[in-house]
């Protein structure tokens, strides 16, 4: 789980504005929470049912719901909730009750960096614990696919554990002249050879138990008999595997006789491919890395390895068109890869959702432009999966091959590393980056990234981009959200969310007025050609509390000539809920010039509704959690729905952010939504050019 993700947070204690304090704490830490306050048991066993949640906090002094009682229903219900206790004892004993009582953690009140830490720790293992989760069903729904393959093979397959034959397909059954294979399960194999060899038989089959080799199948000749009683010549190959979660041997007779060298290279060939895509495997592509990298290391070429994933698989691909769509759109992905490659190159299935290619001739600018022209050709293909239409992204790590390269696994560990990289600098993926191995020595890299900002601003290496939110209800109105990006030719890098997370004031509101004033900029033009644009502008907590912002709003409204109704600026929740006061006074001055206030991850906390009543905002953006509930996990847009029509009551428009999937669109067209943004719609773009007629 990202820490930008929103955290839905139950908490349990009997003194509200504690539960308040918590919230705000976790705001201002920058983890965005959606809390609810429990003050019953009743109300937690719903609560738990009804919905998904992150975490629980609980007072382990709380009277109205003990801690005792609200583990043990978590328990009941059988629900993955990591639960954390707040004491206000000092000392072992507390955390050994709580320990004991089930709870992850116990924390004493008032050591907030402790409970940040814990939080984050919970977190990381919840998410691994649900991936296990997924990952578990996919392997037992592999298990079932590769069982109907053997079932349906035509050549003689059996497993035997302890000499048994705990499988046998029909093939093998046939093949010894049994009418059906449940004729020869749980038989003895050594009865079916002919007496004089059964002694040797044992002795090689014991053998290669011992051996435990799952890579290279043993050659077995052997004379078997028949059910009749008659000899059978049989030509075997036997390997270690697991059937059924327990060791056994593998005996396989080929369907094909002969021992012809096509057969050798064909059965050699399906050893060293991937089954599903066709692409060589992981255990035969490592070999062929090692090769590669020593001859670079032999010469003065350079080469490069290219890891690729698929962004944000198991939503995007696998709940949207399950396990069986799941596979034939990796198919056709490695068609496209395929397609790309050049002369020499060799690309393989490296994971369940990522690739490895193979570049033994490149250099670091042609490595970085293959890979931003891949990732857009991905980005920009319509894949049919599961009789659904599906647009997915990729993400890659680049790593160089050189005299200074190490073995196979170490280069392949600095790709994904550099994969990892990629994924912090673009949240939506779809990017890359080069392993570049002084970045890891840097030993101040919140300066250094201070630095690339401050020279960025002025070199004029920026850019803006823009995300179109269109109307629901046929407005007409054509808004944008600005989005800034700083470039410095290897990689695209949002500075306003980085600065804000390094807490740099000046900095931020420098940013923020660089970026105010080009985005009015470019809408003056728009407006000049015809085009009646309106810009949804962020602006960060640094900028919320300078007072001198309004004034030159005034001002650089005039220089640009752009209208301040087509301008709406956009606020934190936890912006506005630290910075109350100065929210208000922000929001009323630039309300009075004519422009408009939208808050954003609006949703979050214990009562979102509260600080509207002291800041009057025009447009609320619902926090994207309420989204991949009823988007990602399947949940009732009950939520979600709820949260539009308080907001309407409100005379409040609403946005609802991160639409992915047309199926979104009648629900909230239902709920009365006004806007809708995300990839649906259109990704982020360079130009204010998209076409906002619903015709």
């Amino acid at each position: 789980m990202s820490s930008n993700d929103t955290i839905r947070l139950l908490l349990i204690h009997d003194t509200p504005s504690e539960a308040q304090r918590l919230v705000s704490m976790l705001h201002n830490a920058g983890r965005p929470n959606r809390a609810q306050h429990v003050a019953s048991g009743e109300v937690l066993a719903k609560l738990l049912q009804d919905k998904t949640w992150d975490l629980l906090i609980a007072a382990d002094n709380s009277e109205k719901v003990p801690p005792a009682v609200a583990l043990r229903t978590i328990s009941k219900l059988q629900k993955d909730v990591p639960a954390v206790l707040l004491s206000e004892r000092d000392g072992a004993q507390p955390v050994v009750e709580g320990l004991k009582l089930g709870a992850r953690d116990v924390v004493t009140v008032d050591e907030d960096q402790h409970l940040l830490m814990v939080i984050q720790r919970e977190m990381i293992a919840l998410e691994n614990r649900r991936r296990a989760r997924l990952h578990d069903r996919r392997y037992h729904a592999t298990l079932q696919r590769a069982k109907e393959l053997l079932d349906s093979s035509k050549d003689a397959i059996a497993y035997v554990s302890d000499g048994l034959i705990v499988y046998a397909n029909d093939s093998f059954a046939e093949r010894f002249g049994y009418s059906d294979n449940e004729d020869v399960e749980y038989q003895p194999l050594i009865d079916m050879l002919t007496e004089g060899e059964q002694e040797d038989a044992r002795d090689f089959l014991k053998q290669c138990a011992i051996d435990n080799n799952e890579v290279e199948a043993r050659e077995w000749k052997f004379t078997a008999k028949t059910a009749s009683g008659s000899p059978l010549p049989i030509r075997a190959e036997v390997l270690s595997t697991v059937y059924d979660e327990e060791r056994c041997l593998q005996v396989r007779i080929s369907a094909r006789g002969g021992d012809t060298e096509q057969l050798e290279a064909q059965l050699t060939d399906i050893k060293n491919r991937d089954p599903l895509t066709g692409l060589y495997n992981r255990q035969h592509f490592l070999p062929l890395l090692d090769k590669v990298i020593q001859a670079t290391a032999g010469s003065q070429r350079t080469g490069g390895l290219m890891y690729i994933e698929i962004d944000r698989f198991e939503e995007t691909v696998q709940k949207t068109v399950g396990v069986a769509g799941a596979d034939a759109l990796q198919k056709k992905l490695a068609e496209l890869l395929q397609s790309s490659l050049r002369r020499g190159d060799m690309v393989a299935r490296y994971g369940e959702q990522s690739y490895c290619l193979l570049m033994p001739e490149t250099t670091p600018d042609s490595a970085e432009l293959r890979t931003r022209d891949l990732l857009n050709k991905i980005a920009d293909t319509i894949f049919e999966a599961g009789g659904k239409t599906l647009h997915i992204t990729a993400s890659a790590g680049i790593s160089l091959l050189s005299e200074a390269s190490g073995a196979a696994q170490k280069v392949l560990d600095q790709a994904l590393r550099a994969h990892d990289q990629a994924l912090k600098e673009s949240e939506k993926g779809n990017g890359f980056a080069l392993y570049e191995p002084d970045t890891d020595q840097q030993g101040d890299a919140d300066t250094y990234h201070r630095a690339r900002v401050l020279q960025a601003l002025e070199d004029g290496n920026m850019k803006l981009l823009y995300q179109p939110i269109l109307s629901l209800q046929g407005s007409g109105e054509q808004i944008y959200e600005v989005l800034v990006r700083l470039v410095d030719g290897k990689e695209e890098l949002a500075p306003v969310a980085f600065l804000e997370a390094l807490g740099d004031a000046s900095l931020a509101t420098k940013m923020d007025r660089w970026v105010i004033l080009n985005a009015i900029k470019a809408a003056a033009r728009q407006r000049a050609g015809g085009k009646d644009v309106s810009l949804l502008l962020h602006i960060t907590g640094a900028s919320l509390v300078d007072n001198g912002l309004p004034a030159w709003l005034g001002v650089a409204f005039k220089a640009a000539k752009v209208p301040p109704k087509g301008v709406v600026f956009q606020l934190r929740q936890e912006d506005i809920d630290s910075n109350l006061h100065a929210a208000r006074d922000f929001t009323k001055q630039v309300q009075e010039l004519g422009c408009r206030v939208a808050v954003c991850h609006f949703g979050t906390g214990l009562n979102p509704f509260k600080a509207l009543e002291h800041v009057k905002v025009d447009v609320a953006k619902v926090d994207p959690s309420f989204v991949r509930e009823v988007q990602d996990e399947g949940e009732s847009s009950e939520t979600l729905a709820g949260l539009v029509k308080r907001l309407g009551e409100a005379d409040t428009r609403v946005i609802v952010p991160h639409i992915e999937q047309a199926s979104m669109l009648p629900t909230l067209w239902q709920t009365g939504t006004d806007y809708i943004q995300g990839y649906y719609v259109q990704a982020p773009a360079e130009e204010m050019d998209f076409d906002f007629s619903l015709d």
